[in-house]
């Protein structure tokens, strides 16, 4: 009896009843199920906007919509190498003019529906826009951000697990916004307000008529479709089509349009961004008549120029008193 030793458990026996391994195994198992929601909920929103981008434009439902309102352009810090350049003086008025959003299929707005923007020119009082309201509204920043600063940003939203990489533009969900838009990588080019509610649509645009075409008019359009406000939270689509004159098929440049959609839900200090709907250059000869008006500024800088910086457009969601 006294030389007598119990049998040895088996080495599986002993490898599992290890607790290291047992708590890497757990890890395993609540990584893999991580991994899956992550993709599941990935390949739901990619569904999402897969279907607004071949089906849904945004302003074919706006049809029935008055014209959108003229937005005059705040006057808002520029950079140093920005500010430091005018806009040439061969604009045949002087001033630079944005027109009225008008609905699908429907003639270009006539001069009626323009309105001249002097601030744009010759920035003054009244190029400010001032919102008196204290209800709910839809904030949209137009700024210049650099590199690192927005591969802050990218990584930010991947960790919502709302981030979506398309082939010629991003977006996503961003986490503590404020934080985001003071950075002082971050420069705001222009800012817009507008207030929101259910079921409501809201459009403008910044532009420039063609010279080569004056019914055409070269910028960006901004669509917003409100679909649900309950509380701090806004959920929608939001829109941006470009209007460019880029290299075509056949060799030269032609009037091209291109929309970029997406699907947000924003509230309790998470915003929205979209990157990449602005080109570096604008194959325009009258550049600095576009330049003139402010989100446009971002061509002017060499940061942009140079890819060392990106256009980049934040929605925040201001629920009011």
């Amino acid at each position: 009896m006294e030389t007598y030793r119990p049998a040895a458990p088996p080495a599986w026996k002993k490898f599992f009843g290890n607790p290291l391994v047992q708590l890497s195994l757990l890890a395993v198992v609540a990584g893999g199920v991580s991994i899956t929601l992550y993709q599941k909920g990935q390949q739901s929103l990619e569904r999402r906007v897969s279907y607004l981008k071949s089906t849904v434009q945004i302003n074919q439902g706006a049809q029935n919509l008055p014209p959108a309102e003229v937005s005059e352009l705040e006057e808002l810090p520029t950079a140093t190498d920005q500010a430091s350049q005018k806009p040439d003086s061969d604009a045949s008025d002087g001033t630079i003019t944005a027109t009225k959003v008008t609905a699908a299929g429907s003639p270009t707005a006539d001069k009626s529906d323009t309105a001249a923007l002097s601030a744009a020119a010759t920035p003054g009082k009244e190029g400010r826009a001032v919102a008196k309201t204290t209800g709910p509204r839809l904030v949209v920043y137009y700024a210049e951000v650099g590199r690192g600063t927005l591969n802050r940003i990218v990584n930010d939203s991947r960790s919502t697990g709302q981030y979506m990489n398309f082939n010629d533009y991003s977006a996503g969900i961003l986490p503590n916004i404020s934080r985001s838009i003071t950075s002082p990588q971050i420069l705001i080019l222009h800012k817009e307000e507008r207030t929101v509610d259910n079921s409501k649509t809201l459009q403008w645009s910044y532009g420039l008529k063609d010279r080569r075409d004056p019914s055409v008019e070269i910028g960006l359009t901004t669509f917003f479709e409100i679909n649900e406000m309950e509380g701090n939270n806004l959920r929608g689509n939001m829109e941006i089509q470009r209007t460019w004159r880029e290299m075509g098929s056949s060799g030269g440049f032609e009037i091209q349009r291109k929309s970029f959609p997406a699907i947000f839900e924003i509230g309790n200090d998470s915003g929205f961004f979209m990157a990449g709907v602005m080109p570096t250059q604008s194959n325009l000869e009258n550049e600095q008549e576009l330049t003139a008006i402010d989100i446009f500024k971002i061509l002017r800088s060499p940061r942009f120029r140079d890819g060392n910086s990106e256009f980049v457009i934040f929605v925040e969601f201001a629920k009011g008193n």
